[in-house]
């Protein structure tokens, strides 16, 4: 057995035991699953026999990976799901493919996007995966393992419940072990209660509790009094609550990944033109904004909201070892808040050592152009920054900690960095007014210089997320399962609990078309930002006056030259976010000692807003032009 809850360790083993790790689609085919990387070392470190097979990839090849990856990060209903629910449920699935396309046309319009139609979805549904998992089934010699174990999450399940049951169906006496995102709380248990066919579930983190599953099924004793472990029993699920989290993250090996790459090579998938090949790494878990002030919509952390963080000298050890194996050398953090003490520590270093990584990172919008610079010299070149509103009131009813002028600041860095910036547009929080979302608008038609947001919509209500666990507290009513739900899983699936997107009624908010003014400029935005020639803001220093070039549209076009104390307020605006007094302050102190009142200086930046080259907020300014000169 394992000793210390955050011990990792070999387990004494009674019997020959092997396991195998499976990836279903839909996990995206360009980048190897963590959760099976992972896994894969922590079981082998165990001491048990352990293979990884990313069968995702399969699919990907017949399909295309084009199409494949497509479906992968597809957000509109559960498409993913649905189209794998014939080949897991059979008879019990919702075989009318024109009911689903009734219920959501909008998918129709989507699949048009992507250059497929209905007939080709249908083929996909009822022959193609079918047939995929069929292939899959002989694919491997499965009557050698004694584990089968999946990994789940988002849009995985269907398609795991539907390789699950062909391997128990052909191989009665394996066991199936599901775990994974989809597994968490209530989730887990109404799995295993629904399909028998799943003998166990590990809900929560599986570091350390799936390694003590497999010990106690090797050693041929009865695992149903271990935390974290939801049991098939004759009785009905046993579960004595989720699994502890890991603590030290430094403890855990190096994700395995060369079946991934193995595989992928094999299917010629590694030679497809436009793939940008990523390796997955973790240098923290949980969220620690999110500890102190959970963001009402979001549910990515389930039950794990402690953050914890891996030391910058461990996480350059993976890095280096990772890059060494798979000959790649950009990765993708699975984190989901960017540890602030990696801007002075792990990045610094990275750039001392000249090291060639580029990373994606989610980040905090509240970013200093100071740190944005840090990140850039340390190889950052995309971040999701978690900006989801140019309102700073409704970014408080988010509980977002950060304000419309700070989610400026960082598209504006990230922007002259050349940082990408994955961002998006978010309403339907209750307590908005037309007011926000006007003044929103505003703002946002002086930013088409900046990366545009990839979406904007009314948000999803998540499992996990403050409107869900602690609706008594907003205005939601009418809280149920997403509707594609029911077109996916058979009658006897209590979907209320096993479904992680939920329908609702909120109340104290703006009607749809509210936002159409907002939803038609972003798409202008994004057309101009794909265009040969997008629009631009920038501004070039002189010794004694600084230019403004202004090509933002028709609307915005031209040349402005300020001289003297105009050119150095501007300056100082553009590197962060002032005030009067600090505007006051920094003219007294330039070689000029400029003496200005403060009514004057107001008034220019004021002007300045007047002509769109400046936003201000509450008394706090910042110049929306970019630096022209690399070395600002």
């Amino acid at each position: 057995m394992l000793g210390e809850q955050n011990d990792i360790s070999k387990v004494g083993l009674e019997r020959e035991f092997a396991v195998a790790l499976v990836c279903m689609p839909f996990y995206l085919a360009m980048r190897p699953a963590i959760q099976i990387g992972l896994l894969h070392s922590i079981v082998e470190k165990a001491g048990f026999h352990v293979d990884s097979y990313h069968l995702n990839l399969h699919l990907a090849a017949k399909i295309s990976p084009e199409v494949y990856d497509a479906l992968c990060s597809h957000r509109g209903h559960l498409t993913g799901e649905w189209l794998f629910s014939v080949a897991a449920f059979g008879e019990d699935a919702c075989s009318s493919d024109e009911s689903f396309f009734e219920a959501f046309p909008g998918e129709i319009e989507w699949l048009k996007k992507i250059g497929k139609d209905v007939p080709f979805i249908s083929e996909l549904r009822h022959n193609v995966i079918p047939q995929y998992i069929e292939e899959c089934l002989s694919l491997v010699d499965w009557g050698r393992y004694q584990v089968v174990g999946f990994s789940s999450t988002f849009q995985q399940n269907a398609a795991c419940l539907a390789m699950a049951r062909r391997i128990k169906d052909a191989y009665p006496t394996i066991k199936i072990i599901f775990g994974g995102a989809n597994l968490e709380d209530e989730m887990g248990l109404e799995l295993v209660r629904a399909f028998p066919f799943v003998d166990y579930a590990v809900v929560g983190e599986g570091d350390i509790t799936f390694p003590k599953l497999l010990a106690r099924l090797a050693n041929e004793e009865s695992p149903n009094n271990l935390q974290g472990v939801v049991t098939n029993t004759e009785n009905g699920v046993a579960f004595l609550g989720q699994s502890e989290p890991i603590h030290n993250l430094d403890m855990l090996p190096t994700p395995n990944y060369e079946e991934y790459f193995e595989r992928a090579h094999k299917l010629g998938l590694r030679n497809e033109a436009g793939y940008t090949w990523a390796i997955p790494f973790e240098s923290s878990r949980g969220c620690w904004w999110g500890q102190k002030h959970h963001c009402t919509f979001c549910g990515l952390n389930g039950l794990g909201m402690g953050f914890r963080a891996k030391s910058s000298p461990r996480v350059i050890n993976e890095l280096s070892e990772l890059a060494r194996k798979h000959r790649i050398n950009f990765f993708e953090a699975t984190d989901n808040i960017l540890d602030v003490k990696y801007i002075k520590e792990l990045f610094s270093e990275i750039y001392e050592k000249k090291t060639d990584y580029t990373f994606f990172y989610e980040v905090k919008s509240n970013l200093t152009r100071e740190q944005i610079s840090m990140l850039h010299r340390g190889g950052v070149r995309w971040v999701q920054p978690g900006i989801e509103s140019l309102s700073t009131h409704v970014l408080r009813l988010m509980r977002k900690g950060c304000t419309m002028l700070q989610n400026v600041l960082t598209l504006k860095w990230c922007r002259y960095y050349r940082i990408r910036v994955s961002w998006n547009l978010l309403w339907g929080f209750p307590g908005e007014t037309k007011e926000d979302y006007s003044r929103e608008l505003d703002a946002l038609k002086l930013l088409s210089h900046l990366e545009p947001p990839g979406g904007c919509s009314r948000i999803w209500v998540e499992r996990f997320s403050p409107y869900f666990s602690k609706r008594d507290e907003f205005p939601v009513e009418d809280l149920r399962p997403e509707s594609s739900y029911s077109y996916v899983y058979p009658s006897h699936v209590a979907l209320d609990k096993i479904a992680y997107f939920f329908d609702y009624t909120m109340g104290e908010t703006l009607p749809e078309d509210e936002h159409l003014s907002t939803k038609e400029w972003v798409k202008i935005w994004r057309k101009r930002w794909s265009s040969d020639s997008p629009d631009s803001l920038n501004y070039r220093r002189t010794s004694d006056c600084l230019f403004i070039d202004d090509n933002r549209g028709s609307e915005r076009r031209g040349s402005h030259v300020f001289y003297g104390p105009l050119a150095l307020i501007y300056e100082f605006c553009s590197g962060a976010i002032r005030t009067v007094p600090q505007v006051s302050a920094h003219l007294e102190n330039s070689p000029e000692q400029y003496s200005y009142p403060e009514n004057q200086i107001q008034e220019a930046l004021e002007e300045f807003c007047r002509l769109g080259l400046m936003l201000n907020e509450d008394g706090k300014f910042l110049s929306l032009a970019i630096p022209t000169n690399p070395n600002w």
